[in-house]
């Protein structure tokens, strides 16, 4: 083993494996689904759990390998890359196609086919974002694997079983990634456009929200747009909040700005609950947001006293801590 490797293996307390083996974002995923099935009233199987949490491990798996093939030097990775770096074949080849293969059959005989097309959807765009962002390579070959995942997926939305004016909605904003996908590769400064961090937090949303978009079956889309919403500013505050301290910012102004829009937006969505303009199924997960985001403001004030390590798991945590709200 190198020896940046073998420095890196000995000085990873036990505290972070956790988060070094991507079970952070299975965990947070699965939680949040489980709290909004609470808030909507629906009881889900617990395969319906074992679905999004093996399917967000398997992304996560996916992104930070793929990040991995975009260095020189394991001297210029983390912790948690450097792991993914040592065992990536082994990860490769004998642990994603295994995941990949339980959850074709899941899709197959488990999950509702409601549930799948759109699960189907998201995959496509998912795919889409490790092209973009993830996957590295010859810009040639980027652009190929861009082009066949957003054509195949306006294809395949094209034969679900939705109305029109969803599959229009769907194909025009697979278009639009796409369109975004190739300009960041001729201008990095496209990323300002769509970031990463916001691109994610949208994804894994929509992801958290899937089961109970789908079971609740809203007879207005105000509340599930309001509620994907409301979770993917919580989420971006979290990854871009990483991010920053990654980056070793002590002041960023635009994390500031995003925060307290956080805040704002999720009191907003309290006060129109309030008010009734708003279903009061969204109230559980509204005071867990907030709840959240002001815990992620505490984790942010204090992040000086923290390692970069420390605040990835603070940071984490802070999307959880709060979540007993949604039970209220």
């Amino acid at each position: 083993m190198p020896a940046s490797e073998s420095a890196h293996a000995q000085r990873t307390p036990w505290w972070l494996w956790p988060h070094v083996v991507s079970l952070e974002a299975p965990v947070v995923a699965v939680l949040w689904q489980a709290a909004l099935a609470h808030a909507h009233g629906i009881r889900l199987t617990p395969l319906m759990n074992v679905g999004l949490g093996l399917a967000c491990w398997v992304i996560y798996l996916l992104d930070r390998t793929l990040d991995t093939f975009a260095v020189n030097s394991v001297a210029e990775l983390d912790v948690r890359h450097v792991f993914y770096h040592r065992h990536r074949r082994l990860l490769m080849l004998g642990v994603i196609p295994p995941a990949l293969m339980v959850l074709g059959w899941m899709a197959l005989y488990v999950i509702p086919e409601g549930v799948l097309w759109q699960a189907v959807s998201l995959a496509l765009l998912v795919a889409l974002y490790l092209a973009s962002w993830s996957a590295q390579g010859s810009r040639v070959s980027r652009d190929v694997f861009i082009s066949c995942a957003g054509l195949g997926g306006i294809m395949l939305i094209s034969r679900m079983p939705l109305t029109s004016g969803t599959k229009f909605t769907l194909s025009l904003f697979v278009l639009v990634v796409m369109a975004l996908s190739f300009l960041r590769q001729l201008d990095i400064r496209m990323g300002n456009v769509l970031p990463k961090e916001m691109t994610a937090a949208l994804l894994f949303a929509m992801g958290c929200t899937t089961s109970s978009r789908f079971f609740a079956m809203p007879e207005n889309i105000k509340e599930p747009v309001t509620e994907c919403v409301l979770l993917t500013l919580l989420f971006a505050c979290n990854l871009h909040g990483i991010t920053c301290r990654e980056a070793g910012l002590q002041e960023d102004r635009k994390h500031t700005r995003l925060v307290l829009g956080t805040m704002v937006f999720t009191l907003a969505v309290l006060g129109g609950i309030e008010m009734g303009a708003l279903e009061h199924t969204l109230l559980g997960p509204a005071r867990a947001a907030l709840g959240a985001v002001v815990l992620h403001a505490v984790v942010q004030g204090l992040r000086r006293r923290f390692s970069v390590d420390a605040y990835r798991v603070l940071a984490d945590l802070a999307l959880i801590v709060p979540l007993p709200l949604a039970w209220l």
